[in-house]
């Protein structure tokens, strides 16, 4: 019998004006992302573009607002980690890239999921790695490629 993938999810938002997929629609692709039996919680905050500007700047000196950010958090006792996403910014990117809003939301929360469980981009091997596992899950749900642009 396969295991049921269990995980603590907490929302917490800061805006109310602009696109946000359901819980229960997050909480399937965050279920679909969890490969690794190492997080016990993630927190999806959602946050507008200045204060996601600011947790840039202060955390990766970028002075721009971005999608979104991922932050693990591991000690001995847990392993739970915070996905800040920027609804503003990832609605005008699905338009922007003529991505669907539920793929582009779906690839973040993945990409982001896959970061909190140790994978990485900075290197150019890892970065393919990583994309192609993106794909694949997202195929899996019956996704488009969200790196093919039309």
């Amino acid at each position: 019998m396969k295991k049921e993938k269990k995980i603590k999810i907490n929302y917490i938002t800061y805006i109310n004006k602009h696109y946000i997929p359901s819980t229960q629609t997050i909480k399937k692709w965050i279920l679909v992302s969890l490969l690794k039996d190492i997080l016990s919680q993630v927190n999806i905050i959602f946050v507008g573009d200045q204060r996601m500007r600011t947790l840039n700047k202060k955390y990766l000196n970028n002075d721009y607002a971005t999608n979104v950010l991922t932050f693990p958090n591991h000690d001995k006792n847990s392993s739970c980690g915070d996905i800040i996403l920027c609804p503003i910014i990832i609605n005008q990117e699905a338009k922007k890239f003529g991505l669907s809003s539920n793929l582009r939301w779906a690839h973040m929360i993945i990409h982001s999921m896959l970061h909190l469980q140790g994978y990485t981009h900075e290197a150019t091997k890892n970065r393919l790695n990583m994309e192609k596992l993106e794909v694949k899950l997202l195929a899996d749900m019956n996704y488009g490629n969200p790196y093919v642009r039309s």
